[in-house]
């Protein structure tokens, strides 16, 4: 995540930036520091590399001042959690700095679950950081936090007029990477908060992100494809439309919630394709494949097959039928006719020997 902003085209030497520096104390006076943060906020959202070496150079001096002046002073932190969100945008090297040198990654989320005026911005920062380091970004609010986690997801699922609560999904699929996250989500009650995300119009992509970063964990395939079918139906009811032309025995086998659906499939074809890959994804163990079978979802994935197919079928002039959308939806057909293809075969027919618990084991 960068902030669009118009860096000089031409860098300061590094005279300037010295004394740039030196107006970046904490007790320099208040407007000629915010009128050097300003212009820092603007080198830093340079995007042609330039902002990472201001960064590191002359052994980090401007990262060090930014990052000091985050920590002394609350008054100034949406300035400052701006510039690092910036500096660390493409630049694990700088997020390195950050996590190591500095307790900003501590105070943006403090920032978040206090919502302060500034949450916007430590969100942003918090997503950045954890995208090139998920692992330590993890540890450190472990340490700073035991219950981090559990306040990332209450952030992420509570209802909120700011995007703060939103952009914290970021971090949380970042997180869910992780296998010890994965199986704290599922351990705990913190998936049942995620679940319902998918119906919801500005955190469904984040959501769908982190089931699908589930399903790659095999050992909880059978946990997380249970009989309360949470899981199930928060990655099933997305692709599922009132219009869809289903036998008495298909509606039957479907979970509860799905049977007589009353709602419309999903527009968005990249959340589509992100559901439609965690199903795929827990078809590598042999509960999974079986349980999806079992609960009907292949006549689900048909009817949205036989939709998409209509889709497709439109002239290619229409609006928005262009450039990656329309690679989105290739890539939707192939992994859902794969899909498709292993929903259709009895286990038997799947040549797979019973002793292979995973199908990843052969890759």
């Amino acid at each position: 995540m960068s902030e669009s902003s118009e860096a000089s085209k031409e860098q300061p030497d590094s005279v300037a930036i010295l004394e740039l520096i030196g107006f970046l104390a904490p007790n320099t006076r208040l407007d000629v520091r915010r009128t050097a943060l300003q212009y820092v906020v603007s080198l830093s959202g340079a995007l042609d590399g330039s902002a990472s070496r201001l960064f590191m150079a002359n052994d980090c001096a401007m990262g060090a001042a930014v990052c000091t002046l985050c920590e002394s002073t609350e008054a100034d932190r949406s300035q400052t959690l701006s510039a690092l969100t910036n500096f660390s945008s493409g630049s694990p090297e700088v997020a390195n700095f950050i996590l190591t040198r500095s307790r900003c990654t501590q105070l943006a989320f403090d920032a978040c679950r206090s919502h302060t005026m500034f949450a916007n911005f430590a969100a942003r920062l918090l997503a950045n950081l954890s995208r090139h380091f998920p692992d330590r970004v993890n540890e450190l609010l472990e340490q700073h936090e035991p219950k981090a986690l559990d306040i990332i997801v209450d952030l992420f699922s509570t209802s909120s007029e700011d995007t703060t609560s939103s952009i914290v999904g970021y971090t949380l699929v970042n997180m869910s990477t992780l296998s010890a996250v994965r199986h704290r989500l599922v351990a705990s009650s913190l998936l049942n908060k995620i679940c319902p995300l998918t119906l919801v119009e500005e955190k469904k992509e984040m959501a769908a992100d982190v089931l699908r970063n589930l399903a790659f964990e095999d050992a909880l395939h059978p946990v997380l494809l249970n009989e309360s079918d949470d899981y199930l139906v928060a990655l099933v009811a997305p692709l599922a439309d009132c219009s869809d032309d289903l036998s008495d025995e298909e509606i039957e086998k479907l979970p509860l919630r799905l049977q007589y659906y009353e709602g419309t499939r999903e527009p968005s074809i990249s959340t589509r394709q992100k559901l439609i890959e965690a199903l795929y994804q827990l078809c590598s163990t042999r509960h999974s494949r079986e349980y999806l079978r079992k609960k009907g979802v292949y006549a689900i994935l048909r009817e949205l097959d036989r939709a998409t197919e209509d889709v497709n079928e439109k002239p290619p002039q229409q609006t928005g039928w262009i450039g990656g959308v329309k690679l989105l939806a290739a890539q939707q057909d192939h992994t859902l006719h794969a899909l498709i293809g292993i929903l259709i075969r009895l286990e038997d027919e799947m040549a797979v020997h019973p002793d292979i618990e995973s199908l990843r084991s052969l890759e």
